[in-house]
């Protein structure tokens, strides 16, 4: 799909350091600092899905607000001890319901469209990996069609899933343990397209979870790419069929792409074509107001975008200070 006109603000957030944001019509990044903390640390960036004005930035400091596209942030009423925030959930249908995951790996929900949050019970379950860093609650999920189910993917420790809203959780990882390959969540994702079933990507490839994730059924996706490490992966705005996957070689690696699946992960194709990555694709967002406006990072800051649905791509290099990248949001 081409969109007439650009209106598409595309953030970006780096682990070391900062948060930039580039304006419709520009190739030039501005580094938000308005209110941010010194130095910031920015894993996870969403943007409100009722107001494209109103975006969430999670920081080392916690949770963060701006209500005019990054131009000014508050710090939201969040415990001082609270963990960095990496991901964030805006409930279906009721976006004043928001969820974010930290790491160390813990939940919190708020019920007030962000301005005050309270900790959940999850714990990360009985498969967490000794990594050289601490579990992460890497994305987070909700079935559109049953909201109250969530599901969180947890980096390195599997899956566990809520039935009611958040306020209890369970282990599902099932037979994802104990590979520590298959352990290491990057993307989750339900579609209305195919109610109670849970996608996942992983270091060691996609995954579908049918009936809530009573199981793991695996995705042969090395019969669409030499390279199969599974990172990022969302549903498009516009089509519940579709779901885009960022993928790399290993965590670290010198090559990234981009692929998208339009038949619920049975098959995929390259999205990313004439241009070149020179690391790991960490994420992919698409504008849900211009779907056919598609973003993607690689991890050692190059951004990719598209304004028609992938048929011709657009570099944009970060400031060279923006390594570790990680959070991307568009609209």
């Amino acid at each position: 799909m081409t969109s007439s006109g650009n209106n598409t603000y595309v953030y970006v957030g780096a682990e070391s350091s900062g948060l930039y944001r580039m304006a419709p019509g520009s190739d030039r990044w501005e580094e938000l600092t308005n209110g941010l903390p010194g130095n910031s640390i920015v894993p996870g960036v969403a943007i409100h899905p009722d107001n494209p004005e109103v975006i969430y930035a999670g920081t080392q400091d916690g949770p963060y607000r701006s209500t005019d596209r990054g131009g000014h942030w508050e710090r939201l009423d969040y415990p001082r001890s609270g963990a960095p925030v990496w991901s964030f959930l805006f409930r279906p249908g009721d976006p004043s319901v928001m969820y974010c995951g930290t790491a160390p790996g813990e939940i919190y929900r708020s019920v007030n469209g962000g301005d005050s949050w309270e900790k959940l019970s999850a714990t990360m379950g009985s498969n967490e990996c000794a990594m050289a860093f601490p579990t992460r609650v890497i994305a987070l999920a909700a079935d559109p069609t049953y909201p109250d189910e969530m599901y969180a993917a947890l980096e390195v420790a599997g899956v566990i899933r809520s039935s009611d809203g958040g306020d209890t959780w369970d282990e599902i990882t099932g037979s994802l343990a104990p590979n520590e390959d298959t352990l290491d969540l990057h993307g989750i994702q339900c579609s209305s397209a195919s109610p109670r079933t849970v996608y996942i990507t992983t270091r060691d490839g996609p995954f579908i979870g049918p009936d809530r994730g009573r199981e793991w059924v695996p995705v042969d996706f090395g019969q669409f790419s030499t390279i199969t490490y599974t990172r990022d992966l969302r549903v498009a705005p516009n089509d519940a069929n579709t779901l885009f996957v960022s993928i790399g070689a290993a965590a670290r690696s010198s090559q990234g792409a981009l692929y998208r699946s339009r038949d619920l992960f049975q098959t995929f194709e390259r999205v990313d074509r004439g241009i070149t990555a020179n690391a790991t694709m960490m994420a992919v967002a698409v504008d849900p107001r211009a779907p056919g406006h598609i973003y993607c990072i690689a991890r050692d800051g190059q951004v990719f975008g598209t304004l028609d649905d992938g048929a011709n791509w657009t570099s944009y290099a970060l400031p060279e200070k923006a390594k570790e990248v990680r959070g991307l949001a568009a609209g």
